[in-house]
């Protein structure tokens, strides 16, 4: 019975490239369907292809929870340099963290 499976299915693989040849040579044109709906493309993969780098953008925040009447933070752009260091905002008392965005 093996014997008979085995033989039958070898069969089918040798006819199926001699039928596949024999219907890709008929008159009938060859449509391709590609569909795209649910595909993703390699253009969408990367979509900051074409962008240039967003600038690193630092800025100084100062806790006011001490202060007078104040709580809260304050925050301003600053001059680059190191992250997590100390840093002054104008018109503010006390000095903050340097932080990047």
């Amino acid at each position: 019975m093996l014997r008979l499976f085995c033989v039958a299915l070898s069969l089918l693989f040798i006819a199926a490239p001699a039928s596949a040849e024999t219907a890709a040579s008929s008159s009938l044109p060859l449509v391709l369907v590609n569909d795209t709906d649910g595909a993703i493309s390699e253009s969408q993969n990367t979509p900051r292809q074409n962008r240039p780098a967003r600038p690193q953008r630092y800025i100084c925040v100062i806790d006011q929870s001490g202060s007078i009447g104040g709580g809260g933070q304050v925050s301003c752009p600053a001059n680059p340099g190191r992250v997590g260091g100390r840093c002054r905002c104008a018109n503010v008392t006390g000095s903050g963290t340097l932080l990047t965005y």
